[in-house]
């Protein structure tokens, strides 16, 4: 295993998210049910942050690292969200099925085109036993030159 690099190279931008979303969702309910506070919520009617003059379809709960973490590696990222909710796997199962969507988000903007995020094992062990989908999304800058 390497360690963690919050210079990491091929990386320009990256940040992980929780996510929660029902159109039912109670947002202290979750906030009770995870011991920890949300980073930002969302509810339905909401103005839609980066589509102008559309509205949220739903409410949401989010737990996100972009103003917690100063790295470019995203296992940084990772590690500051399951130092928060490592032990909610029970939570997250109960969630699920009622029919909440639940997921983890890593955004990574590339630096130049190539390479990637590198995933921690243990880390891996931990988000597999949360029972949620882990995704990236992840961004090129098409006006960047090849290394």
């Amino acid at each position: 295993m390497s360690t963690f690099d919050p210079d990491y190279a091929s990386c320009s931008h990256t940040h992980v998210w929780l996510r929660v979303m029902h159109e039912n969702l109670d947002l202290d309910e979750v906030t009770t049910l995870l011991g920890v506070e949300p980073t930002s919520t969302q509810q339905a009617g909401d103005l839609a942050t980066l589509k102008p003059g559309r509205k949220r379809h739903q409410p949401g709960w989010f737990l996100e690292s972009s103003d917690y973490v100063n790295s470019l590696d995203s296992r940084h990222h990772v590690q500051w969200l399951l130092e928060r909710i490592a032990d909610k796997g029970s939570v997250f199962a109960e969630l699920l099925s009622c029919g909440y969507l639940v997921d983890i988000c890593c955004r990574w903007d590339s630096s130049w085109g190539h390479g990637g995020p590198t995933m921690d094992p243990g880390q891996m062990v931990q988000l597999g036993q949360l029972g949620v989908e882990f995704w990236f999304d992840v961004y090129f800058d098409q006006n960047q030159a090849e290394a």
